[in-house]
């Protein structure tokens, strides 16, 4: 009873994981914690976390330990003792010592042997005092790069996340392109019915009944097309979103309202605020800082440190220590640097060139989207009236085509121009929805 019990629960969990209706917001959530660029961007902020953080530990001493030892199969120091003497008396002497020690111990060797053996070991502290200033404008450096990385990240979500609202509207545009064709269907069942009884009466051909059939085969043509278009749109959204796509989805319905908002064009967009912009600024400060870096290469290098160590090469232990400063001073690196400051020099009046065009780029950009966006909500109310315009028409037709006033032809070609007046609003919403989202995220 348990296991009917659970296997009825997990069924019920199942069918409503499947049956959630997502929302353009779910979908803009789910793109922030799943979407691989904007993930990406932020493993970059961690990146440069990390690069600063070890940028900083250049300020601390820096300590080296290193150990030798080693064995020889062979001495590595062989003095032969007869002929060390510079005299004769005194090699005389030696000779003489050497017979009496062979006296006593015969296995005495005429050879000293040294350094068979031998281990060392010793550490260094080197503490940095000044280095050029590199130290400090290296870790300013990585704390912009912190800030560059950030800046990335809201660049990225900004633009996955419009082309999630896009693909989103796309999504619903096409399911409400459904239902208008789905409604066709129902008109080309009341235009054929019409026909029949007309036909039936003898007030038309057989021609009228073929011309409806073959409308009813386009509109099947159609329906297969959009069906291909809505499996794309799904599974291109299921991609930004990081959803699994399991079959179609299910979104809440195409907002009914029709409001739409006409902004008002200002004399200059302020484009400062936008994360290019900041960027834009972060790469010229990098490019200043990189050029005191070089700077810093050709100034003196002062440190201190310890060094202290061990020794047993003769099977004597020794230990030994000593403090040590040392500065730096390039002679020979002046030349090399100073056309390294002068090709830095260049790449900041790059950067800033690239600012100053980026900047005029970006307030073109702004006013187009601003254009694209009022363009769009004089589509929105146009598309409107030009549904309800042929709306009338095709109510028009089909009395005309009653009372015997207009051919099968004028009838259906008012009904696609409904079809096509329909779709347009459609797009025409979609569109707006799409260039509101664009403006807005240009001009916070």
């Amino acid at each position: 009873m348990k296991r009917l019990l659970y296997i009825i629960m997990f069924a019920g969990a199942i069918c409503s994981a499947q049956s959630q209706v997502l929302t353009l917001d779910s979908c803009l959530n789910a793109a922030r914690q799943r979407n691989c660029t904007i993930q990406s961007a932020l493993l970059d902020v961690q990146i440069s976390q990390q690069v600063k953080k070890q940028v900083f530990t250049k300020y601390f001493p820096q300590v080296n330990f290193v150990g030798f030892g080693f064995y020889a199969l062979e001495p590595l120091v062989r003095v032969y003792i007869p002929g060390l003497m510079p005299t004769e008396e005194g090699e005389a002497a030696l000779k003489a010592i050497l017979d009496a020690l062979k006296e006593e111990d015969p296995n005495i060797s005429d050879e000293i042997n040294m350094l068979r053996w031998g281990v060392s070991a010793g550490a260094t502290l080197v503490q940095p005092v000044f280095m050029g200033g590199r130290i400090v404008n290296g870790n300013k450096l990585a704390k912009l790069g912190i800030e560059a990385s950030e800046k990335k990240v809201e660049i990225s979500e900004r633009d996955i996340l419009q082309e999630v609202e896009d693909t989103y509207w796309l999504v619903a545009g096409l399911y409400e392109k459904r239902e208008t064709v789905s409604q066709v269907k129902q008109l080309l069942d009341t235009i054929d019915t019409v026909a029949q009884s007309a036909f039936t009466n003898g007030l038309v051909t057989r021609n009228d009944l073929l011309k409806v059939a073959l409308k009813r085969n386009e509109i099947e043509t159609k329906s297969v097309q959009l069906e291909d278009g809505i499996v794309l749109a799904s599974r291109a959204l299921c991609q930004l979103t990081g959803i699994d796509y399991t079959g179609e989805l299910e979104l809440e319905p195409f907002p009914e309202d029709n409001a739409v908002e006409t902004y008002v064009l200002v004399d200059s967009f302020i484009v400062s605020g936008r994360p290019e912009a900041e960027l834009l600024s972060l790469n010229i400060k990098a490019e200043q800082l990189r050029k005191k870096m070089l700077v810093g290469e050709a100034l003196p290098q002062i440190g201190i440190g310890l060094q202290g160590g061990y020794n047993n090469f003769f099977e004597r232990h020794r230990w030994n220590g000593f403090g040590f400063a040392f500065v730096r001073i390039p002679l020979t690196q002046w030349w090399e640097t100073g056309h390294k400051i002068k090709e830095q020099n260049l790449k900041i009046a790059k950067a800033q060139m690239m600012q100053k065009d980026l900047m005029e780029k970006m307030t073109l950009q702004n006013e187009q989207a601003f254009n694209q966006l009022n363009e769009a909500a004089r589509m929105v109310a146009q598309s409107e009236s030009a549904v309800q315009m042929a709306q009338d028409n095709y109510n028009l037709s089909m009395m005309n085509y009653q009372a015997g006033l207009a051919t099968m032809s004028e009838l259906l070609e008012s009904q696609a121009l409904l079809l096509q007046a329909q779709n347009n609003y459609t797009d025409a919403r979609i569109s707006y929805r799409a260039a509101q989202r664009k403006f807005n995220s240009y001009n916070k």
